[in-house]
């Protein structure tokens, strides 16, 4: 077995190791001098990771932290199949390494590589728990014990985000899930609304339009005082048939 090691410097380490498997009827193989990549390098990869790498509340919550560690195939015209999780410390970091994986791109091979095999890679991702922020001289949370919410409940703020969701018609054609994450202040206002992870230019500007139409939140609370509290939800977009 002849094994190749990626570090990042951050927080995910890529690694990949020969190994026979199968796959329906197939063999996969690791070519053992040239790998395929992903578009860009492992720059690119480690960014596009960073960039959708959002640490669930659950999780931050339960103080969990620690190395998800996934496997999937690449195959020979670049997609990626058969991810699952080989060890995992939570079920929402697990199910959203997973999700990162399957968002990925084709992968590629070298121009002069020949015979290629469907390939088996191994993927840790790493998650250690964020620091706390400050912002204008105040300090936000990631979580209280008292999280803010939406007056009227869960239910009311999705159902606040269809009636004013709006699609406009500029030509493109996109479905999914716009992540957006914002501050609740200790007042209860909605400030500083951001994309992290977005899904085309319209509908990123359509979903921090929305988010900034909100009434006031209910604030959370931290040793029964009122404070600031980053907070992070879903915004879909899905066509109505």
């Amino acid at each position: 077995m002849k094994e190749v090691l990626l570090f990042f410097l951050l927080s995910v380490n890529i690694f990949c190791y020969a190994q026979n498997g199968s796959l329906s009827k197939d063999k996969i193989y690791i070519a053992t001098d040239i790998m395929p990549q992903f578009p860009g390098g492992e720059q690119v990869m480690y960014k596009f990771i960073k960039e959708r790498q959002i640490y669930p509340q659950s999780a931050i919550k339960a103080n969990v932290e620690g190395r998800v560690i996934a496997r999937f195939t690449v195959r020979a015209d670049g997609s990626i199949t058969n991810v699952h999780i080989i060890r995992g410390i939570h079920p929402d970091c697990d199910s959203l390494v997973v999700d990162i994986i399957k968002a990925m791109p084709r992968w590629e091979w070298g121009k002069d590589v020949e015979n290629i095999k469907d390939t088996y890679f191994t993927l840790p991702v790493v998650f250690r728990m964020p620091i706390e922020g400050i912002t204008d001289g105040e300090r936000i949370l990631l979580t209280a014990d008292q999280m803010p919410s939406y007056p009227g409940g869960e239910q009311a703020m999705f159902k606040f985000l269809r009636d004013n969701l709006k699609w406009t018609e500029d030509g493109t054609s996109f479905q999914g899930r716009v992540i957006v994450r914002f501050i609740v202040t200790k007042q209860g206002k909605i400030v500083k609304p951001t994309v992290v992870r977005g899904l085309t230019n319209t509908s990123d500007k359509e979903a921090l339009r929305v988010v900034s139409m909100m009434p006031d939140w209910i604030p959370g609370k931290y040793n029964k005082e009122n404070v600031n509290v980053y907070y992070t939800i879903p915004i879909v977009f899905k066509l109505s048939h």
